[in-house]
């Protein structure tokens, strides 16, 4: 499998946030996976673009877990499309799940897959708006299949039933001046604008939040429910996924958050907001303590990424966004 440096330095930098998180299993898998790759030699492409995205990553394992393996995996890369020049992001966090080890596998493999399949396209071919919705929604469905396979070839090979593997994802793509988002399960992404506040951007795939959109229950229940966990969407329990996809119109100065449940569950929004609305202030380690004062009962996966860009130099290569929409492929 071949490709150019610009993948292998995107996998290289998730390694060494890794080790700066104490989270060494996650650096290994990234690096592992790096070696697969025989990049060509060249220089690096230029850092100039009339966008900048400043990102910060977290990982921890939390209170109740410390010691035990990480499930969450979380990867985070920005450049700049070689053909067009269109400044390009790609986020995702995945929370694992069947076990420790099958959780990190499963989060680790969806991550992976994703990533191989939206970097060449994102970072070297020609792309258009309105290509992202169907390539994002092909991704994912992409991370679905190889665990689905995963879990049915070590069925075949008498693995237990109890012990498939499966993940939740978010993965945000970021365009020039449009943000793309899959959600499948009970990771989150937010938007968090000054003039507005924080808005939850997907939707939770849970039982509790089920019944919160019907009114059985009141909206503190998907923090206290003792059915809060159970979640009815996931990568890798059938061989197609219905895959949530949100479109959004960025501004200057955005922030979008990526986190998994066990950041939101472990805090409140207004929380959230509070400490973003004061980026970049030691943004990651402030949410990331937040989540340990509120119990750290589970793994923690957060990405926080601040969009500024000129409008007027990034105009006249954005086209206005589909409608918010949820596809099964």
């Amino acid at each position: 499998m071949l490709a150019d440096i610009d993948l292998v330095q995107a996998y290289l930098a998730n390694a060494q946030l890794a080790l700066l998180n104490h989270d060494v299993v996650c650096a290994q898998a990234l690096l592992a996976h790096a070696q697969e790759f025989l990049p060509p030699s060249h220089l690096p492409f230029s850092a100039c673009a009339p966008m900048h995205m400043a990102v910060g990553i977290g990982l921890d394992t939390g209170i109740k877990r410390r010691g035990k393996p990480n499930e969450d995996f979380v990867f985070a890369h920005s450049g700049l499309n070689k053909q067009t020049q269109v400044p390009y992001g790609l986020f995702i966090v995945a929370d694992g799940m069947g076990g420790h080890a099958n959780g990190q596998i499963a989060s680790c493999l969806a991550t992976q897959t994703i990533v191989d399949t939206l970097f060449p396209i994102l970072h070297r071919e020609v792309v258009q708006p309105s290509d992202l919705s169907n390539l994002l929604i092909d991704a994912v469905s992409r991370a679905n299949q190889a665990i689905y396979e995963r879990n049915r070839d070590q069925t075949t090979h008498g693995s237990r039933l109890i012990d498939r593997m499966g993940t939740t994802i978010t993965v945000a793509v970021v365009f020039g001046t449009q943000a793309f988002i899959a959600n499948v399960g009970d990771s989150r992404a937010y938007l968090y604008r000054a003039c507005s506040g924080l808005r939850a951007v997907t939707r939770d795939h849970s039982v509790v939040a089920d019944l919160v959109a019907r009114g059985e229950l009141g909206p503190e229940a998907i923090y206290t429910h003792p059915d809060r966990n159970r979640i009815t969407r996931c990568l890798g329990a059938f061989p197609q996924i219905e895959v949530d996809l949100f479109c959004e119109s960025l501004q200057n100065g955005d922030i979008l958050l990526l986190c998994t449940d066990g950041l939101w569950e472990m805090t409140r929004d207004i929380c959230i907001e509070s400490v973003l609305s004061t980026f970049p202030e030691n943004t990651i380690g402030r949410l990331l303590q937040l989540a340990l004062q509120g119990g750290g009962r589970d793994n923690i996966g957060a990405i926080v990424v601040q969009c500024q860009f000129d409008v007027a130099a990034l105009e006249t290569i954005i086209a206005p966004p589909a409608a918010s929409t949820s596809l099964l492929l």
